[in-house]
């Protein structure tokens, strides 16, 4: 009598655990359902407040060399880095939009404009190791530059992968760049102007502030450059700044951060064309 009720007790506690564990999984599927949900629905209200933003904002923004109308200043933006806020759904959304023809463009870059500003940058060791490998990465050959990286190298990484030897598609590509590593990329890397009198950095940022591939030019518009550029190149690799070239759209909204690079088309009432829509993680 006594095995019995053992034998029954113990096909109970059986029965209570599964019941636990079955209960637990529908518990956890419908949390991992909301919380999905609620992501869902946070990107489709980022998505959504962004291109709002962008088609608001769009007509007003002034391109370089057009003549400024005093009645109308306050309404224009220009896409020099400053940053702007606007009120929208509810929410204040802080955002700035920047001219790409502001930064260094890694595929048309030459050689020497490469070199020289990696290594003013990053030093001599570590600033040429990066352009070589730049120029390694774009080209179409399997030959190494002194301190560059060609596919031999690249393979007998873990995980191990092929370069493009073809022009960067996205900045991104930099990151699988031998001696890019991701804090260079994202930064900070401090800088002191050369003509400062203190150790004070007067800027701070990564190369992904610095570098572009929307620029479509080996020069850039120094009102609109970042003082690394200004420092570490000369006025050859400058140039006056007219109309508008690819613009940056960058914000952060709910638990992301965006980078839109867009194009504004037509007349100032027309919009803008989507070039690449990027989401990162919201860290801070």
């Amino acid at each position: 009598m006594n095995g019995q009720k053992g034998a029954v007790l113990i096909m109970v506690l059986w029965v209570i655990a599964l019941l636990s564990m079955i209960g637990g999984y529908f518990t956890l599927e419908t949390t991992l359902r909301r919380n999905l949900s609620f992501s869902q629905w946070n990107m489709l209200r980022a998505k959504l407040a962004i291109e709002s933003v962008l088609n608001l904002v769009t007509p007003h923004i002034r391109p370089f060399g057009q003549e400024e109308n005093e009645t109308e200043e306050k309404e224009f933006i220009v896409p020099d880095g400053s940053i702007y806020k606007i009120k929208i759904g509810g929410e204040t959304l802080s955002f700035s939009i920047e001219d790409e023809r502001g930064k260094l463009d890694i595929n048309k870059a030459s050689d020497e404009e490469l070199e020289d500003f990696f290594q003013g940058l990053l030093g001599k060791t570590q600033g040429t190791m990066v352009s070589d490998s730049i120029l390694d990465w774009r080209d179409n050959d399997d030959d190494s530059r002194p301190d560059g990286a060609e596919k031999d190298f690249y393979e007998d990484l873990s995980p191990p992968y092929t370069p493009a030897n073809s022009r960067f598609l996205l900045l991104e590509q930099l990151l699988l760049v031998k001696g890019v590593d991701p804090d260079i990329y994202w930064g900070p890397i401090k800088w002191v102007e050369s003509d400062s009198k203190d150790d004070k950095a007067s800027w701070q940022g990564g190369l992904q502030d610095l570098v572009t591939i929307y620029n479509g030019s080996q020069e850039m518009i120094e009102d609109i450059a970042a003082q690394p550029l200004i420092d570490i190149l000369g006025k050859e690799y400058f140039k006056d700044a007219q109309g508008l070239g690819t613009l940056r759209f960058k914000t952060c909204a709910y638990q992301s951060c965006y980078q839109i690079f867009f194009k504004k088309v037509g007349s100032a009432k027309t919009g803008f064309t989507l070039v690449h829509w990027q989401q990162m993680p919201r860290f801070q």
